[in-house]
């Protein structure tokens, strides 16, 4: 059979392939003869175009000829513009004809010709007002009339030059088309030829195709034989349902041998009914000539016992085209029809859920019948269901009715789910139902009709009231707690502000012994940590009463958050914790906002992680989420990561509670009141963020904020309110340095000097930690220490060296031995700068290590020095602080309190002899009495590290020690008297 459908097939494309001969050949006919017609018709335009310039020539030479004859002097303003006019028009012929040589070639000559002749009148109209006489010479002289027959003549060769052209192109379209009329008489052959031998093999086919038929009339014998081994029945019947074959499963299903029904008619099995309803059926399936049909019946067995089957018939058509025959398969199905009455049961069933069920249910269809209600529903409108099903709206006298359209008409028009709330009064009693209707559907997905479940939520409404009424006296009892908190954070500030003050003044007297100076700096260290307590109380207590004011200030971003983290590096030094912050080099460096906020969620934030850690490292890290440049706002990420302690998932939730920590000893081991997540949650949700936290126990804690801020675009020059610098009058703008320092003042020095240029810097205070930063990240420079505790600047620089690490490094250092230099730049180092600094020479020497112009000295206008204590000389400090102020201020006061600190640690050593030590300290202490105006004590503390560190002249450092403290007490009211300037 594949292989007569296939040669039809062939039969087929090769009559196709005649007939898009045809068709191509008449395309090409009528492509060709359009294609002619369209030469001749662009021809005839381009032959007219000429005609047109001949003609407008022609007129401009009689304008002239006239005007002369007549006496005038110009001729008519409307004639001027034709020489344009021939010009241009014959310019466009030329273009319409790119690729036509010979008549580009004329029109070149002509164009040529044109402007020859139009040169020649425009002399003569210009003799016309003046020489008259000689102007009619001219217009009459042989030369014109030589130019009026070269323009006819140029005319004349274009039009025979296009006429051969067209004639040429007629001749080669004949030609084409009579190639392709023997091409398409060629292709007719061919297909006439594939037609006969395609119709031969078709024959040959037909009769293989009779030889296979009587084949698969044996094959069909066999399986006849092979379906008397099946549970089906397989039987054959004449069109009037008398049986002529049936397999021998029928004894098996119907009790009757199979040879016992032949000749039979199968309306033995039926009752008369299902006979006439059979025999009308399979009729029918006769007359629309249904190849398949399938059945559902019951039958009547030997026994008398009834039996559903499903049979399946087969029409088969005899030679003559006519339905010969039934061949038909019959299945039980009496098992599966018997458990259909199971689903009747179920029915009943589901019938009695809906009836006791504790909600209203009731169906309407789409015109709005009721079509079911259940015995709630009945219970609570006092009605019975005879008097409601069948009926509409509108046939029901009842006052809910109304209530229960609305919500009819709002499914009907959204088509989807509908809620309302009603209360219903039943014998004084108030029930309240959550009503709702849906849409149900067809198969199709059409709806059909409307259900609604009312579910009586009357206990959970009440239970709500009840919760909302002690909700409300809850509140009222926490707006008594706040104003309490308030109130008692208030009074205890006054009293412990005067306690540290008196603390302060104590610790600088010079008469406390060295355990009488600790004692005090615990007192101290304890008021300062009750103050942060007080602190975060009224911090919450403003939050939770919601008058907690926000800023929108413009700031530097990355100003306030290297502010934030240096002195919670130091803190994470001091833990010998690493701290690693990583900042996206993206994110706008001035943005809207309230920094102080900012610097406060930090502050928790980093502080918590390096209280819960006891080992290992923090790593900060902040990122540009989001950028949106139209309503210039960004969105700013920020993670705190730890190895610390950890907290369990289970505890996520309440550690941003107030007042919670993880552990109840939590508070006895680390301190705080469990107020500060608490704080930054809220302080970050009031800023529209949000925070949230991926830890587990004993493996460190994640924390992640986002917060967003507005770009600020107006240009940042100058020095802002509080007297920091902006961009253009920061030479190491956008510089990475890494500044290696063990004094912790030095070290403040170095920051404070390094960010106020416009650097990104990170402060270590050991080779160690030093080592670990530039396995975490890179730097554009290194700024060394030399003396240092454990591994000194040598050491450690010869270890980035031996890393392969090749940053530029700058030695900073105080020591006055002779070769300091040397010693420097043997170790691997590559510039030298001695402390105290002058800035401009360390930003010269950073900007000549790393390859760039050094820009102009940028000359600020630092705070008056000149105070009225002549003794004390206070450059130095303004002039490390880039002359800001309060940066002074709170650099003077860490030094009076690590001074007193650090002479009773020199005598300490001194009482040990511990010299190595007392060297290192006396170097620190140097620097420390230089930065508050005392040179001379300065000069002194540089005599007793040098001679500390030879182990030199050991018998006078007692006497040095002793002159140091007292010219340091002799002036430090002097420092006091300065800090307290307004």
């Amino acid at each position: 059979m594949k292989k007569i459908v296939n040669t039809v097939l062939v039969l087929i494309l090769v009559v196709f392939m005649a007939l898009m001969g045809f068709v191509y050949y008449a395309w090409v006919v009528k492509k060709r003869s359009r294609s002619a017609a369209e030469s001749m018709i662009q021809t005839n335009l381009l032959i007219d175009k000429v005609r047109t310039v001949a003609v407008l020539d022609n007129n401009y030479t009689n304008s002239i000829r006239d005007m002369l004859l007549m006496g005038q002097s110009r001729i008519p303003a409307a004639n001027y513009a034709l020489p344009d006019s021939v010009l241009r028009l014959l310019q466009s012929v030329s273009a319409s004809m790119p690729g036509d040589t010979i008549s580009q070639k004329i029109l070149d000559n002509f164009s040529i010709l044109l402007r020859k002749k139009i040169s020649y009148h425009q002399r003569i109209l210009a003799l016309a007002a003046t020489q008259p006489a000689m102007a009619k010479q001219l217009i009459t002289a042989p030369e014109n009339a030589l130019f009026r027959d070269s323009v006819r003549i140029a005319v004349n060769n274009f039009m025979q030059a296009n006429r051969r052209k067209l004639i040429e192109r007629v001749d080669k379209d004949n030609r084409y088309t009579l190639y392709s009329f023997w091409t398409t008489i060629i292709i007719s052959l061919f297909t006439l030829v594939l037609l006969l031998g395609e119709s031969r093999y078709l024959y040959r086919m037909f009769k293989k195709l009779k030889l296979r038929t009587n084949q698969l009339h044996k094959r069909e014998q066999s399986f006849l034989r092979l379906a008397e081994e099946t549970e089906l029945i397989l039987y054959k019947s004449q069109v009037d349902g008398i049986f002529t074959y049936v397999s021998k499963g029928a004894a098996e299903m119907t009790g009757y041998p199979n040879t016992e029904l032949v000749g039979k008619h199968y309306s033995m099995f039926l009752e008369e009914d299902t006979w006439k309803q059979l025999e009308a059926f399979y009729m029918n399936q006769v007359k629309t000539g249904d190849d398949y049909t399938s059945q559902e019946f019951e039958i009547i067995t030997k026994s008398g016992a009834k039996k559903w089957v499903e049979q399946m018939a087969a029409l088969v058509y005899g030679e003559d085209g006519r339905v010969k025959e039934f061949q038909c398969v019959v299945r039980d199905i009496d098992k599966k029809k018997r458990n259909e009455d199971q689903v009747m049961y179920l029915q009943q069933r589901l019938d009695a859920i809906l009836d006791f069920m504790p909600s209203m249910m009731f169906i309407k269809d789409m015109p709005g019948k009721y079509l079911l209600v259940n015995n709630r529903f009945t219970e609570i409108h006092g009605v019975d269901k005879k008097d409601i099903i069948g009926k509409t709206d509108e046939e029901l006298p009842y006052d809910w009715v109304q209530r229960y359209a609305k919500l009819d008409l709002e499914v009907r028009t959204t088509g989807a789910r509908a809620k309302s709330e009603q209360s219903i009064t039943v014998n004084d009693k108030i029930y309240h139902f959550l009503i709702t209707k849906f849409p149900l559907r067809n198969s199709d997905g059409e709806m059909i009709g409307i259900c609604a479940i009312g579910q009586d939520f009357t206990e959970k409404n009440n239970y709500i009231t009840a919760i909302e009424n002690a909700n409300n006296l809850a509140q009222e009892a926490i707006s008594a707690q706040e104003m309490f908190l308030a109130n008692m954070s208030h009074e205890i500030r006054t009293p412990m502000n005067g306690i540290i003050g008196m603390t302060n003044l104590l610790m600088q007297q010079s008469q406390l012994s060295p355990t009488q100076l600790e004692y005090t700096g615990a007192i101290k260290t304890s008021a300062n940590r009750l103050l942060v307590i007080i602190n975060e109380i009224l911090d919450f207590s403003k939050i939770k009463a919601g008058k907690l004011l926000l800023l929108h200030e413009p700031f530097d971003i990355y100003e306030v958050i290297d502010n934030a983290l240096f002195p919670l590096k130091l803190q994470a030094q001091q833990k010998e914790l690493s701290f690693f912050d990583e900042i996206d080099t993206a994110i706008p460096a001035y943005l809207l906002g309230d920094e102080i906020r900012l610097n406060q969620i930090l502050t928790n934030l980093v502080e918590n992680a390096i209280k819960f850690t006891h080992s290992g490292k923090i790593t900060v890290k902040v990122s540009l989420v989001k950028e949106d440049k139209e309503e210039s706002t960004v969105l700013l990420g920020f993670e705190i990561k730890d190895t610390g302690i950890g907290i369990d998932p289970d505890q996520h939730e309440m550690i941003f509670k107030s007042f919670s920590q993880t552990h109840a000893d939590n508070t006895r081991k680390f301190g705080g009141t469990g107020l500060g997540l608490a704080i930054t949650k809220e302080l970050i949700t009031l800023q529209h963020g949000f925070i949230r936290v991926n830890s587990r126990l004993n493996e460190g804690a994640t924390f992640y904020f986002e917060l967003p801020f507005a770009r600020n675009n107006e240009e940042v020059t100058g020095k802002d309110d509080k007297g920091h610098l902006h961009h253009a009058e920061k030479p190491l703008q956008g510089k990475t340095i890494l500044v290696v320092e063990d004094d912790d003042i030095n070290q403040q020095v170095v920051f404070h000097t390094l960010r106020n240029a416009g650097a990104r810097t990170d402060v270590v205070n050991s080779g160690k930690l030093a080592l670990e930063m530039l396995d975490y990240k890179s730097y554009d420079c290194i700024i060394m220490d030399i003396q240092m505790p454990g591994m000194d600047g040598y050491q450690t620089t010869q270890a980035i060296r031996g890393k392969g690490i090749r940053t530029y490094v700058i030695a900073m250092t105080a020591s006055a031995l002779k070769g300091e230099k040397d010693r420097c730049l043997a170790a691997g180092m590559n510039d030298y700068v001695s402390k105290p600094f002058d800035r401009t020479d360390l930003f010269h020497k950073i900007l000549k290590g790393l390859g760039e112009q050094t820009p102009e000295a940028i000359t600020e206008k630092k705070e008056a020095t000149e105070i009225p204590f002549s003794e004390l000389d206070f450059s130095a400090v303004y002039s490390m602080m880039s002359g800001e102020k309060e940066h002074v201020k709170i650099m003077l006061e860490e030094l009076l309190d690590s001074i007193p600190q650090k002479l009773s640690e020199m005598n300490q050593l001194l009482a040990a002899k511990d010299w190595q030590p007392l060297y290192m300290l006396a170097h620190q202490m140097k620097f420390n009495l230089h930065m508050v105006g005392m040179q001379y004590a300065s000069d002194v503390a540089l005599s007793v590290e040098r001679d500390a560190r030879l182990e030199e002249n050991l018998d006078s450092i007692p006497d040095r020690l002793q002159e140091i403290s007292a010219i340091y007490y002799q002036h430090v009211h002097l420092v006091k008297a300065h800090i307290e300037q307004p």
